[in-house]
């Protein structure tokens, strides 16, 4: 079995009660069935507590106030506390790992609603790396798993992945790159013709071309009204989703209210002091962008849509620099610590939902805000 994940990795280290937050608060908590037995048999102090505040129909421990029922209100775990780390089920002992399976691998990030790790994450200034180490186990034989097409991903995403790096680009136009190369990839997925995409990453390897798309990617820059309709209807359907915090839905109408009130010219000459108040943005993006092509990328071998992949990880980093912007309006100024919460705040609300990443995905399936076009315009002007 192989494993894949980014070099900072092994070097988070969860800060428990000094964290700002609480992993065991907002969402449900699923409790796999190896955990479920050993709660049965387990006679401890806690052995009431734990008949009585688990919900044995969902398989998830019993919230109160939105609260894990073991959480004390120090933010720590009284169920580790008594009976140690060997008692927590595997959700608590995994996150804010997060692990996607494919036949003999296993690729495994940290989750961005961790405030810990999206301090890791955003604040990585160096290049991410990607480290492999295999462990002897079973061969494994997935059922309909198309080993040529996942390959062809894995070279997809390193292409993709080398490119957000090229720091001598623009982020708009490394944003482009991903986006039209994905577009393009999508329809060889799409007429059966895999072998092609080998000629196509030939074809967007070359500077000819990078400086030919460079040209084209740059007519959008003037399309402001085209953007910003676009952009509003992208955040309009956030209240579509999930709310797992109560403040979230009326934080997002604060920041639609304070974005998109403005007249064309003003959100150019917002979104312009943004930049130069905070040059650190593409950078930062650069991180969340990777974090989201190595997360979600390669699962289109499961459902065939590799575009889709990428075009959640730019409406996503698009989203984030609207919250931003919103709150260096609000603010007069924007800091690393802003961007962070803002980040594991969005993440937490989206990616710890079934639903919400299920409803992003049929949007960005068929909405028309989400087609190549209104994209190129948001990430251009």
């Amino acid at each position: 079995m192989e494993y894949t994940y980014p070099d900072y990795y092994n070097k988070f280290s969860c800060i428990a009660g000094k964290c700002e937050d609480t992993c065991c608060a907002g969402w449900g908590i699923y409790i796999d069935d190896q955990s479920m037995e050993k709660y049965k048999k387990y006679q401890g102090k806690l052995k009431n507590r734990l008949h009585n505040c688990i919900d044995k129909k969902e398989k998830s421990f019993e919230q109160i106030k939105g609260r894990c029922a073991f959480l004390n209100e120090e933010n720590l775990c009284d169920l580790y506390a008594e009976a140690g780390p060997k008692m927590l089920c595997k959700t608590c002992r995994r996150y804010p790992r997060h692990v996607e399976e494919f036949e003999n691998l296993r690729e495994i990030s940290l989750s961005l609603s961790c405030p810990e790790a999206a301090r890791m994450i955003v604040n990585n200034t160096r290049k991410v790396v990607y480290k492999t180490k295999e462990r002897e186990s079973r061969e494994e034989e997935y059922e309909e798993f198309d080993l040529f097409l996942f390959t062809k991903l894995l070279e997809i995403r390193d292409f993709l992945i080398t490119t957000l790096q090229r720091r001598e680009l623009s982020l708009e136009l490394r944003m482009s790159l991903i986006l039209a190369c994905c577009h393009d990839l999508q329809n060889r997925i799409d007429e059966r013709k895999l072998f092609a995409i080998d000629d196509l990453l030939c074809r967007y390897e070359t500077e000819r071309f990078l400086k030919k798309a460079e040209t084209k990617f740059e007519e959008y820059e003037g399309s402001t009204y085209e953007a910003v309709e676009t952009l509003h209807k992208i955040f309009r359907n956030m209240y579509r989703m999930e709310v797992l915090n109560d403040l979230w839905p009326s934080y997002l109408k604060e920041c639609e209210k304070t974005v998109f009130a403005l007249s064309e010219q003003e959100y150019i000459e917002k979104k312009k002091e943004f930049h130069k108040a905070y040059p650190e943005y593409e950078l930062q993006y650069e991180q969340i962008l990777i974090y989201y092509i190595f997360g979600y990328f390669t699962g289109a071998v499961y459902d065939k849509r590799a575009y889709d992949k990428v075009r959640f990880a730019l409406v996503n980093v698009l989203l984030l620099h609207t919250l931003a912007l919103a709150d260096f309006i609000n603010k007069g100024e924007f800091t690393k610590e802003r961007q962070i919460e803002i980040v594991h705040r969005y993440a937490r609300e989206l990616e710890h939902s079934d639903p919400n990443l299920e409803e992003l995905e049929v949007l960005i399936g068929y909405e028309e805000e989400y087609k190549l076009e209104p994209l190129l315009c948001c990430i251009w002007t």
